[in-house]
């Protein structure tokens, strides 16, 4: 063998040396790199660790969710049904299968009951992922037959037990049975309180109670008690906790109660749930004013659109739509409002502005309240009234008409919002767009109740509503721009104008106000108390200068001794 044979050799084992691990992690890979995402059988959600109520079948289909966080291949997946009372047990595998990282897969298995287990009613299911290597992932989940329907149902042939299932308590509120029961629970809270009252119609050994709960989306969560004895006539009380699982939306549930012995033997109740989290489940989505300003002496009408977010009767619950500083109202009651079954409902009330009504931003306050307690939901938003002869109008050319109803209002400078309308109607033939372009000048905050740019049909009028405010220090008399444009050509700049008040100022204000009252009637009162006094000295001086006369007058005609 010469030099040449063996550098290459040589060179050769090294090259397998380094590449060898590179190939074998690439081709195999851990268990431990693979997550079991979600598991059901016959098509319900299985909680791992927990007991998970199923109807009784003779064959259990398996549904796996598996994510890889690695890459891995040649793994399979098993899944093994354990009777707990025999340790029968039967199980399935898939074939082998690769996954690269983060890709996820849905694999399927499928478990046929031998007729020893079709007696038996509480099982354990494994699912295991198993590697090339042996390596072993797991989840493990019980299983408990409820006896309903399903083959196995008849293998098993229940009869009814002996007991009486008296009552059903859910966080301390009774439940009637194949009813709707309203339920308000703790925001926040993660699990229910169940109570049940039991009496004995003979002596049953071995007995428990099952409750299980199913959600609108098919998701059960359960929990059963020990094993007891009770004899005839016995009555007792059974505490069960079960879970709310995932983020609590959902409000409509069904509550199964089940007492069974060691023969199999049952007796079951059920019961309809609506649960909310929220006290007062009323919620005011929007309120939509008709027109969006009104008009003194005019109707205007408040659409108001709510939604029931829980699951409390609609007795007892009435609506209110209030202009607080004009003392009008309109009020119904819920249960008079026809509901479709929507998940939202609408009702309009109509409000008559009354003839004298100043222009100005007023206050419309939107409440559903209920009759039994001080629970209610208030939207309020600002709505602007014009006053009669207080329309202006402004022609911008023979397509175009600008209704002005106020120029010039005043503005507290605390941030507080005040609304300039503006009504634009094309009384042209063809549609235009048009867009509004608005300049604060540094003093004022302005916002438009909705886009800027916005199409007119012809006969067409839309109120667009500015909002300003400020919070500048300085006061008086203040000028703001609105410029309607139209492709690009400048139509019509309107200038509004706000007179600014200083709100802290106010107070001092209306103190001086007072001040000066005040200091208007001490003067006068002092004016009267001097002018009394002047008419006294007056009558007193009067009446002294009389009497030295008649006093002279006696003293002169008196005679004098020596």
């Amino acid at each position: 063998m010469n030099i040449k044979t063996i550098v290459l050799g040589a060179f050769l084992l090294v090259l397998i040396g380094l590449f060898s691990p590179i190939a074998n992690a690439d081709v195999f890979g851990d268990a431990s790199d693979v997550s079991i995402d979600r598991v059901k059988a016959n098509g319900k959600s299985l909680a791992d660790g927990r007991t998970n109520f199923l109807e009784d079948e003779d064959e259990i289909d398996i549904q796996a969710s598996l994510t890889a966080t690695e890459d891995i291949s040649n793994m399979h997946v098993e899944a093994i049904l354990t009777d707990l009372t025999t340790g029968n047990t039967v199980a399935d595998s898939t074939g082998t299968f690769t996954l690269r990282t983060n890709q996820s897969t849905l694999v399927a298995l499928n478990l046929k009951l031998i007729d020893l287990l079709k007696r038996q009613k509480d099982f354990r299911l494994e699912l295991r992922i198993v590697d090339v290597e042996g390596g072993i992932e797991q989840k493990s989940y019980g299983i408990k037959f409820t006896g309903a329907g399903g083959a196995g149902a008849g293998a098993r042939g229940t009869e009814e037990l002996d007991v009486s299932i008296d009552s059903v308590q859910l966080e301390n509120n009774a439940l009637a049975e194949n009813e709707n029961n309203f339920v308000i629970i703790d925001k926040g809270s993660r699990e229910l309180d169940l109570k049940v009252r039991l009496t004995s119609l003979g002596n049953i050994e071995d007995a428990h109670v099952d409750a299980v709960l199913a959600f609108e989306n098919g998701d059960v969560v359960a929990d059963a008690t020990l094993t007891f004895d009770i004899a005839d006539g016995e009555n007792t009380f059974k505490d069960l906790e079960l879970p709310l699982i995932g983020k609590f939306e959902q409000n409509s549930f069904k509550l199964k109660v089940k007492v069974t012995d060691a023969e199999g033997d049952s007796e079951e109740k059920l019961y309809g749930l609506k649960i909310s989290q929220k006290k007062f489940p009323f919620v005011i989505s929007s309120v939509e004013l008709m027109p969006d300003n009104a008009e003194a002496g005019k109707n205007l009408i408040a659409r108001v659109i709510f939604k029931n977010s829980g699951v409390v009767p609609l007795e007892g619950i009435n609506a209110k739509v209030s202009i607080p500083e004009l003392g009008i109202s309109s009020t119904k009651f819920v249960d008079q409002i026809k509901n479709s079954g929507l998940f939202e409902v609408s009702e309009d009330f109509i409000l008559k502005i009354l003839d004298s009504t100043p222009t100005g931003t007023y206050t419309l306050r939107s409440e559903i309240a209920s009759q039994f307690g001080g629970d209610s939901e208030v939207k309020e938003l600002p709505v602007f009234i014009v006053g009669k002869g207080e329309q202006g109008m402004q022609i911008v050319n023979d397509k175009l008409v600008i209704n002005i109803p106020i120029v010039k209002q005043d503005i507290y400078n605390d941030g507080s919002e005040v609304i300039y309308p503006i009504i634009l109607t094309n009384e042209g033939h063809d549609s235009n767009a048009y867009t509004l372009l608005m300049d604060g000048a540094s003093w004022a905050d302005l916002r438009l109740s909705e886009s800027n740019t916005f199409i007119l049909k012809p006969k067409e009028s839309k109120t667009i509503n500015i909002f300003a405010s400020t919070n500048a220090d300085a006061t008086g008399e203040q000028i703001f721009l609105t410029t309607v444009k139209s492709n690009d050509n400048v139509l019509k700049q309107i200038p509004l104008k706000g007179n600014v008040i200083a709100a802290k100022g106010l107070l001092a204000a209306r103190l001086k106000g007072v001040l000066e009252t005040a200091l208007i009637a001490i003067v006068i009162f002092l004016a009267a108390i001097g002018l009394f006094f002047g008419v006294k000295k007056y009558m007193e001086s009067n009446g002294s200068e009389e009497a030295s006369d008649k006093e002279v007058a006696t003293i002169e005609s008196e005679p004098y001794y020596y």
